[in-house]
């Protein structure tokens, strides 16, 4: 019985000891670029399995083992700066819209609209009506769009008029980065209810399916607000790739052989990304204009590319959200992928998450923000 316990504890120890070396290595992602060690993508992506193995020891060793709990509790310390990227600790109700007549709040929406249904649905009517009703609902003041498509084709959706117009954002920009027959057209872009004084875009990537950072210069109350709109590099993943990864989680057998293609294609994307991260984080770091940056990063809060974009900004999410704030509806329940970071002069005084699925593969997020020191005299 003696030799049981001892070797029921030894296994458990190793177990713990390989998790926490594990779970270490993802806690190097935000100093560590995919370009130089792409194998960090993969840990980062697993660090909120690894934080919650972390979790269940410390639980476990507490139980049985007290002083072995230090273990994971060191490790969660020395991770602190992951943990506390991916989780926001307030309470709930924390996050409501200011309430004090004398400020002047703006509201800003973020959201992946993945074409409004466009490739998914026979008839994307009304998935776009349902994404347009949710959008006008909120009142937004600035709104920024990835995955946008508009046409001025006869019998299609000319999405850039209609929202302007029923949405009362009379001002926009679009990056317009891939474009059919002249008339049809996708990109990223951003709407605004004040006037945009300057606007252009910076190619992300130079191949053919390379997207832009695009950004517009609002003016607001005799302030320049610069306004940041992007979507990283995905992985690209096809209909067969799903279907690859559903036999990776069946365990089936051809599954390992579709592996070895999407794990190629993901490692190609980490590295992009973390490309693109860099040239972000110089564009915003050279801004003339406090800035708000929106975008679908497709990366975790635990990646190189979030901590280096994010830089000395706040994470609107961090500031009034609470819990994982999961964006992504697809693939995994951990995937916080959709961002608005804004600079340290803004107050942040809401967040929102709408958790709405069927319309786009994303939700999208809400901020309502001051200028710190603002008021209506």
């Amino acid at each position: 019985m003696r030799f049981l316990r001892l070797f029921t504890k030894g296994f458990f120890l190793t177990v713990n000891i390989t998790a926490v070396i594990f779970f270490l290595v993802s806690c190097l992602a935000p100093f560590v670029s995919p370009a130089r060690f792409w194998p960090i993508g993969f840990f980062s992506l697993a660090f909120p399995f690894l934080f919650l193995v972390m979790v269940l020891f410390t639980v476990l060793w507490l139980i049985f083992h007290p002083k072995y709990a230090l273990l994971p509790i060191v490790a969660m310390l020395i991770g602190w700066k992951s943990i506390s990227s991916f989780v926001a600790f307030n309470w709930p109700g924390h996050a409501q819209p200011v309430a004090d007549s004398t400020v002047k709040p703006f509201t800003v929406m973020s959201y992946n609209v993945a074409q409004f249904g466009l490739y998914r649905d026979k008839n994307s009517e009304p998935t776009r009506k349902a994404m347009f009703d949710l959008i006008k609902k909120e009142k937004v003041d600035i709104l920024c769009m990835q995955d946008f498509y508009t046409s001025e084709k006869k019998g299609d959706f000319n999405n850039r008029e209609d929202i302007s117009r029923t949405m009362h954002l009379p001002f926009r920009f679009f990056s317009s980065d891939f474009n059919r027959n002249g008339s049809q057209h996708w990109g990223s872009i951003i709407f605004s209810k004040y006037p945009i004084l300057k606007s252009d875009k910076v190619k992300l990537d130079l191949g053919p399916m390379g997207e832009s950072l695009i950004y517009a210069d609002i003016m607001r109350e005799g302030d320049t607000i610069r306004v940041v709109n992007m979507h990283l590099e995905s992985y690209r993943f096809n209909r067969e790739d799903y279907k690859s990864i559903e036999k990776i989680k069946k365990q089936e057998d051809t599954g390992l052989v579709a592996a070895k293609g999407i794990v190629q294609k993901m490692r190609e994307a980490y590295v992009r990304r973390s490309k693109q991260a860099e040239l972000v984080a110089g564009f915003i770091s050279a801004s003339p204009h406090p800035v708000i940056v929106c975008g679908d990063f497709n990366d975790t809060p635990a990646s190189y590319t979030y901590f280096k974009v994010k830089g000395k900004l706040q994470d609107v999410f961090l500031v009034k959200g609470n819990g994982i704030g999961r964006t992504f509806n697809s693939l995994a329940p951990t995937l916080r992928i959709d961002y608005i970071f804004v600079d340290p002069m803004f107050d942040v005084h809401s967040f929102k998450r709408i958790d709405k699925s069927g319309l786009s593969d994303h939700y999208p997020v809400i901020t309502q923000l001051s200028v710190q020191g603002e008021t209506d005299n």
